[in-house]
């Protein structure tokens, strides 16, 4: 195993595997052995990324690893080059692996095709397709948390329809047999493929619910036919303390980021003492250094 594409790549075992070293790593951190002497992780990132990027930038040069950053609006694709030739440059230059995230829906089946055995390969998000390292560092928290996630009930508020989080997540809590999850939000951001959901919140409906999975507004996937009143979201759906108290929400608060504050979520409940977002950034780092150690 090494490459991952998507959650449907993975068995159960590997991931308890992923998530064990994680809990090692995290407890020893920065002393991590370096796996990673000798090789090359190229990192190709055609959109932007903070967290995603930084974290295996930072993950990868600790294990060892030569990184190349590579810029696509600074390379030959700009001259016409092609996707596969640019990999096969690559490949060339003697890169061991690579860490890739591309608009393009589903090209990571394509990327573990064009790529040799040899090569790992790891998706950082596709489209809108996967996006299976946030997925496992958001589960491996809420296990943190609550250990057995067999009785979790999960509430996923906001643009489900733009996300390649949320199809990994559901994938991945489905193999934990957590499957009490339901959606919150307008209409318009929760087709009907995501069930049960709800576009109206009323008193004390999240009083039972433990953890709250906020998404942001993703305007950049928007297609012409969606549309959203943003004044109408911020006033039923933004996560502020008047949300909390009028649903009775108790639990922990989650956000795969970037926040947009004081559009889905508020500074204050942000970084209040249920919110465990830093924790997710954190972990993000420990569980890629982990997944890298694994499939290098």
């Amino acid at each position: 195993m090494n490459k991952i594409a998507a959650i449907s790549d993975l068995k159960k075992n590997f991931i308890d595997q992923v998530f064990e070293l994680t809990t090692e790593i995290s407890a020893n951190w920065p002393k991590i052995e370096k796996v990673g002497n000798g090789k090359t992780i190229c990192l190709l990132f055609w959109e932007p990324s903070t967290r995603t990027k930084l974290s295996f930038e930072h993950a990868a040069k600790m294990l060892g690893f030569n990184v190349l950053d590579f810029s696509p609006e600074h390379s030959s694709l700009k001259k016409g080059e092609s996707f596969e030739d640019t990999i096969k440059t690559l490949l060339a230059m003697k890169v061991d692996g690579f860490v890739i995230r591309h608009p393009e829906d589903k090209i990571s089946t394509k990327i573990k095709e064009l790529l040799p055995a040899n090569t790992f390969y790891i998706n950082a998000g596709d489209g809108n397709y996967a996006h299976p390292t946030q997925a496992m560092l958001d589960v491996f928290t809420m296990k943190e948390k609550f250990h057995n996630l067999n009785n979790l009930k999960i509430t996923i508020l906001g643009d489900v329809n733009h996300s390649r989080v949320i199809p990994s997540q559901i994938e991945l809590l489905k193999i934990y047999s957590c499957l009490d999850i339901n959606y919150l939000g307008p209409d318009s951001l929760i087709s009907n493929k995501f069930s049960p959901s709800f576009s109206s919140t009323s008193e004390n409906c999240l009083a039972e619910r433990d953890i709250l999975f906020i998404l942001r507004i993703q305007k950049e996937r928007f297609k012409n036919t969606d549309n959203l009143n943003e004044s109408d979201f911020i006033n039923e759906f933004q996560v502020n303390n008047n949300f909390l108290t009028r649903t009775g929400f108790n639990g922990f608060i989650m956000h795969p980021g970037p926040m947009n504050i004081n559009a889905e979520i508020t500074n204050e409940v942000a970084n209040s003492d249920n919110s465990l977002v830093l924790r997710q950034v954190e972990n993000g780092l420990y569980l890629r250094a982990a997944l890298l150690s694994l499939i290098a």
